[in-house]
Parts: structure tokens; C-alpha cells; sequence
């Protein structure tokens, strides 16, 4: 039996000495407080639509007393043996591992500026791949205090944070023209174990390397008015469903859209979402998975601070049939109506991660450096 819809009361309550604001550019100002935050009492709602709902789990990822803190929880993957991997900007941690029910297992690594992340298998030993944005927190009694604003990289290295690998960047090689920057936001990893890197915050083009650091080429850009425009590349994932044709789904994010493309940058496609900032593409099963990391004001007017919510696709007809924490999905004329936040339960949905059993993992960015939620499917 569904439960009904229920906000929550209180979501949380600083116990802090004191708040931060520090300037982060390309998203705007974050605060970010001296020492973690604890949870005042929350009623945990069922939210969603349409017979797809979800129990949220707040407490799901906290680490106890271990010093494992985030200021942005940017990513997450699951690896061969079950486990969640979180990618965060921290200072000191980049990686963060947890059981599904949320047990904390360890933390590791001192990759600055993390921001996306996957996992690739080579010589039949898996690895994660690292995606440094360029936005690299300064320390600060252990906290982000202000950013730094280089070219980012991307990092292959085994589970102990050992680095196997670090991918040539396009201005090393020449790719890129004279003057031009390089930062990252996602990966993802085709089936032939290639590597395709969305350069969001920069050029907005995507990166194919082979898994050695070849270039194989590079596509995208910034071609405003023409249907292939990116703006804001902010994630990239690879539909498998056929085999031989894979198709790359790259978030234009400041358009409202995910548009669709071949492995070579042929343009196949836009989907809109209309008064929702979507990222990177999650396909699990029958379904389609994204982050809203904002909101317009009624789906129209300015964008919103502190107003991510989670959308939830039909994989066959691409079309939303649930919005946990968001308005309630609508089409006219055969499209999605404006949609804006309709419950506090998320700040900014910057990435999620969804398990085979269609549990959602929800990393927030500009939080409050807490920890990711768990939205478990209600049947």
C-alpha cells in the first residue's frame, strides 16, 4: 500500500560556531559551516508520483564519529562487490565508501576538486575513474575555505587510491586551442572500455579517450541557435540498450535539456525539462534517472536557490512519471509542463546512483556538507 504524501517538518539544525560563505563561480555562493552538521528530529515523507514513491532515508550516510566529512557530495558508483562510492570536494577526502544500508566502511585519497566519477575494469582489475572540475577548495581547518579556480583533470586509480593512470588533457595534446580551459564535470565509460568526458564548465565538449590517454577525438561545443548546442555540459552516461548503436545522453543544463548523441557527436535528439537543471542520465531497468540541481520559480520565472528535487523517466517513452520532492509531472499536447520544487527535502540533487533493486542515492551540492540520502522504493 502507497502512503500518502507528507513534508517534512524540520530538515536540519546547525550546531556550528559559525557559517562560511565562500565564492564558487560557476554554481555561486556556497556556505559551509566550521564543523559538521547535526540532524534535528525529521519525519522522513514517501514522496513521488504515480505509483512510483520513495521512503527517504536522511540518516543514510552518516559516518559516525569517523573524520570523514564532504563539502559537496558531487557523485557516486557502485563497484563489483556491492559497495557505494561517493566522490567528494573535501579536502582530504576524495573518496567516501559505504555498505547499501548505509554502514560507513572508509574514506581515502587527496584528489582536489572531485566532481564526477565511474568505474572501468582493466586487465581484468577494476579502477575508478576521478573527475577533478577544476574548483579546488582551499584548506581550511580541514574545510573548504574559498576555491581555486584551475584546469581540471581526470584520474584513474585503484581502490586504495593508488593512481594508475592521469588522462592527458586536451590543451596538453593540443586539442584544444591556445587559451582555452579544460574542466571537467563527468565521465563515462562505453562498453569497449572508452572513456568520454564532459567538459562542462569550460568548452562544453566531450573528450573520447581510449583507455591508454589517446585522444580519439573530440565533439560538442558551444553552437548557440543549432540543436547540438551545449551549455553547461554538467553529465554524460551511455544508454546500452542496443549494444551496437550505444547513445551518449549529455546534459545542456542551463537549456533545461539532455540531448542525445552518437558515440562520434552526431546529434540524434533533445528532451526537455522545462524549469528543471538537470545532470548526468542514470538507466536502471525499465527506468531513467536524473538530478535536478534547481528549479525556476513556478517553473518559469528565476532560478531558485536550495531547490533540487529527483526526476523519474519512462526508459520506452522518455517521459517523467514521478518527481520525488518536485511538482507532479504534466503533459500537454505531448509535452512536460514547467516543473519547480514542491517539498524542502533536497537542496541541490547534483548526482545520484540507482541499485538494481531501483533505490535511489541522492548526492546534494551546496548542502550544508551533509551526507547523501537513500530514497527506497515504496511498494
Amino acid at each position: 500500500m502507497k502512503r500518502p504524501l507528507t513534508l517534512a517538518k524540520t530538515l536540519f539544525a546547525c550546531l556550528a560556531t559559525a557559517n562560511v560563505a565562500v565564492a564558487h563561480p560557476d554554481h555561486g555562493t556556497q556556505v559551509h559551516t566550521a564543523a559538521p552538521q547535526a540532524r534535528a528530529a525529521l519525519a522522513d515523507p514517501v514522496i513521488g508520483h504515480n505509483d512510483v514513491q520513495y521512503m527517504v532515508n536522511s540518516d543514510w550516510g552518516q559516518v559516525g564519529d569517523a573524520k570523514a566529512y564532504v563539502s559537496n557530495s558531487h557523485a557516486m558508483v557502485e563497484d563489483s562487490e556491492g559497495q557505494i562510492y561517493l566522490v567528494t570536494d573535501h579536502a582530504d577526502n576524495a573518496f567516501l565508501v559505504y555498505e547499501k544500508d548505509g554502514t560507513f566502511v572508509r574514506s581515502f585519497g587527496n584528489l582536489p576538486g572531485g566532481h564526477g566519477i565511474d568505474v572501468i575494469t582493466l586487465d581484468g582489475t577494476e579502477y575508478l575513474i576521478h573527475v577533478d572540475a577544476g574548483w579546488q577548495a582551499k584548506k581550511g581547518d580541514g574545510w573548504a575555505n574559498g576555491w581555486n579556480n584551475v584546469n581540471g583533470a581526470v584520474t584513474i586509480v585503484d581502490k586504495q587510491g593508488k593512481v594508475l593512470r592521469k588522462l592527458p588533457s586536451p590543451i596538453e595534446t593540443g586539442h584544444y586551442k591556445q587559451g582555452e580551459r579544460y574542466k571537467p564535470c563527468d565521465v563515462a565509460v562505453l562498453p569497449n572500455n572508452d572513456i568520454l568526458v564532459a567538459d562542462g564548465y569550460a568548452m562544453d565538449r566531450v573528450v573520447h579517450y581510449k583507455p591508454d590517454g589517446t585522444i580519439v577525438r573530440v565533439w560538442g561545443g558551444k553552437k548557440p541557435g543549432k540543436p547540438d548546442h551545449l551549455d553547461n555540459a554538467h553529465g554524460i552516461s551511455i544508454d546500452n540498450s542496443d549494444k551496437d548503436n550505444p547513445v551518449v545522453w549529455v546534459s545542456s543544463r542551463e537549456q533545461n535539456q539532455l540531448k542525445l548523441f552518437t558515440t562520434e557527436g552526431k546529434f540524434i535528439e533533445s528532451i526537455e525539462f522545462p524549469g528543471a537543471y538537470a545532470g548526468q542520465a542514470f538507466f536502471q531497468g525499465d527506468k531513467i534517472y536524473l538530478g535536478v540541481c534547481w528549479s525556476k520559480q513556478d517553473g518559469t520565472g528565476k532560478r531558485l536557490n536550495n531547490s533540487g528535487f529527483v526526476l523519474v523517466l519512462d526508459r520506452k517513452t522518455r517521459k517523467v512519471i514521478s518527481a520525488p520532492g518536485g511538482t507532479e509531472p504534466v503533459y500537454k499536447d505531448g509535452k512536460l509542463q514547467p516543473m519547480h520544487q514542491a517539498q524542502p527535502i533536497f537542496k541541490h540533487v547534483h548526482d545520484l546512483y540507482v541499485d538494481k533493486a531501483g533505490a535511489i542515492y541522492v548526492g546534494e551540492w551546496n548542502a550544508g556538507l551533509r551526507f547523501p540520502y537513500k530514497l527506497s522504493p515504496v511498494e
